[in-house]
């Protein structure tokens, strides 16, 4: 990515220069503190078609107006989170400051546009209708989910099997590595690049070894796992042993929703002339994969396969593809693993509002917030804060991404308003958010005036 750096272009409506104002906004992302672009926190995907990932929820968005554009008072950035059908304010800048700072709340898809406001208060584009997303950013924090462990191949040598469960998996990154322990040279092997297979070879010794995977996702989050294989004597003689029956998945190994109605999306791999006939769809809804049913059959085998599940819980689901002459891979077995876990969770988080303090004396200024939040599926930063002068809005975040401490000391601005409302929102794993917000207005001005005679005067007679 370096210095290769896009921009887009934001133009209002009107003929000729006078009556536009023009916008550029580089599409590459400087990660928040440092003013420079670490590669390893942000990635561009191929072709430089503007969409990036991002492993940090914070970022820069630089921009650049025209130096000969004399009328722009202020450029705008806006966000959507729904492929550009709804757009939000999130921040504003004179042109001189060329760049924004961007938080996200959360994982997931951030379409940004840019307008600018002349002096007359003139948005070109003048309605966010006309606004078109020059940037797409998908913020993953989560790591790559790996699960590695040996397995003794019929035909003698050493083996290991793998489930691998990321959203956006880089599997061109994919490394399988050997070594003998206490050796910091490890030997590359050459293993399917796909999320779940299984690999074995002839390791060339009898003494147990150290076999290591890595993969990164797009974001360049890396997942990591190492396992300890012995080889085994000779053909034959590891048919022998059942394959463990993997522990259930950790919180970062389970996706989570907040919708019955989920999309599995796949990629078709070796596929013949017989094309693909049918979809599988298997689940379980046990955490030890010990029992699988099957689902309906999908008959069009383009992405994706949408399924509708009864309630909310955990679900592994494995897709199975079947070819036009009825070939494919084995549905799961007891104990195999899912390719993807999924927590249909359907709960807002509980949420009150305890108590606001304003500051007296050497406190003046300051309001404190108390609150509780919880839910079963809470992060680590999941709590935002908020005021507005009205119950309906608009809202102004005084905090986000706050750990949820049920407490928070707030130095209020000089024109924050004299009474306003006050809301705390909690937002779990899977997007649902609960809120609590106060039923009146909080005063803040305390201040009590005080009237001093200065003089007195005769009065003019009636």
């Amino acid at each position: 990515m370096g210095g290769r750096a896009r921009r887009l272009r934001a133009e209002g409506g009107g003929k000729g220069r006078s009556a536009r104002h023009i916008a550029l906004v580089l599409l590459a992302l400087v990660l928040c503190p440092r003013s420079f672009l670490l590669p390893s926190a942000v990635a561009q995907t191929p072709g430089g078609d503007g969409t990036y990932y991002s492993s940090r929820p914070e970022f820069r968005i630089p921009f650049q107006t025209d130096p000969n554009e004399r009328r722009i008072q202020q450029v705008e950035l806006y966000v959507s989170r729904d492929l550009g059908r709804s757009w939000q304010r999130v921040a504003a800048a004179p042109p001189a400051e060329r760049s924004f700072r961007f938080l996200a709340q959360q994982d997931g898809w951030y379409y940004f546009a840019v307008r600018t406001i002349d002096f007359q208060g003139q948005g070109y584009p003048p309605t966010p209708d006309q606004f078109q997303a020059g940037l797409r950013v998908c913020v993953d924090t989560l790591r790559p989910t790996v699960v590695l462990r040996a397995v003794t191949p019929p035909e003698g040598g050493v083996g290991v099997e793998w489930q691998i469960t990321d959203e956006n998996l880089d599997l061109d990154s994919l490394r399988l590595e050997q070594r003998v322990p206490g050796n910091g040279d490890w030997t590359p092997l050459a293993p399917p690049r796909a999320a779940a297979a299984r690999h074995s070879w002839n390791p060339g010794t009898n003494a147990p070894l150290e076999v290591r995977l890595q993969v990164r996702d797009r974001a360049g989050n890396i997942g990591e796992q190492t396992v300890t294989v012995t080889p085994s004597v000779g053909p034959g003689a590891a048919a022998t042993a059942p394959s463990r029956p993997l522990a259930a998945p950790g919180p970062g190994a389970v996706r989570r929703v907040n919708s019955k109605r989920i999309s599995l999306n796949y990629k078709l791999e070796d596929v013949g002339k017989s094309g693909v006939a049918v979809i599988e769809l298997w689940y379980t809804r046990d955490p030890q994969a010990r029992n699988w049913q099957k689902h309906n059959e999908q008959t069009n085998p383009q992405p994706p396969y949408v399924v509708e599940v009864s309630e909310e819980g955990l679900y592994g689901f494995t897709l199975v593809a079947r070819s036009g002459v009825g070939f494919g891979e084995q549905p799961p077995r007891v104990g195999d693993p899912p390719q993807v876990w999924v927590e249909v969770d359907l709960t807002k988080p509980r949420v009150q509002l305890l108590n606001l303090e304003v500051g007296r004396g050497p406190e003046m200024g300051n309001l404190t917030i108390t609150w509780s939040a919880t839910d079963k599926n809470l992060g680590p930063r999941p709590i935002t804060l908020a005021y507005a002068e009205r119950p309906e809005g608009p809202w102004t975040v005084i905090a986000a991404n706050e750990e949820n401490s049920g407490r928070f000391l707030w130095r209020m601005p000089p024109d924050v308003p004299y009474q306003f409302y006050v809301r705390v929102e909690a937002t779990d794993l899977a997007g649902n958010v609960g809120s609590a917000e106060t039923a009146k207005p909080i005063v803040v001005d305390l201040s009590q005036p005080k009237v001093r005679v200065l003089g007195v005067d005769p009065a003019d007679k009636p």
